[in-house]
């Protein structure tokens, strides 16, 4: 279900992000916020050029998630992405 945006627009994107943060957040107060990080900065990465508003949501999300206690020992559970070893 997407939400209309500016000028009665289909905010499929907006809506989509939305999704994408609520997730992030859920992972990070499970106790992995590094992983969830990680994954909010590479999404960050992939909108800051075209979609700069949905790009400062994530931003926003980065900084909540830096804020919460790594549960796991200090280390993610999670090993890097493919996309972080490039």
């Amino acid at each position: 279900m997407a939400r209309m945006g500016v000028e009665g627009r289909d905010d499929t994107l907006g809506t989509t992000v939305g999704f994408l943060l609520r997730a992030l957040r859920a992972v990070g107060e499970l106790g992995d916020p590094d992983a969830a990080n990680r994954l909010a900065a590479q999404a960050w990465l992939a909108l800051r050029d075209d979609h700069p508003q949905q790009a400062k949501r994530l931003n926003g999300v980065m900084h909540h998630l830096s804020r919460l206690p790594q549960v796991t020992g200090g280390e993610s559970r999670n090993p890097p992405t493919d996309q972080e070893d490039r």
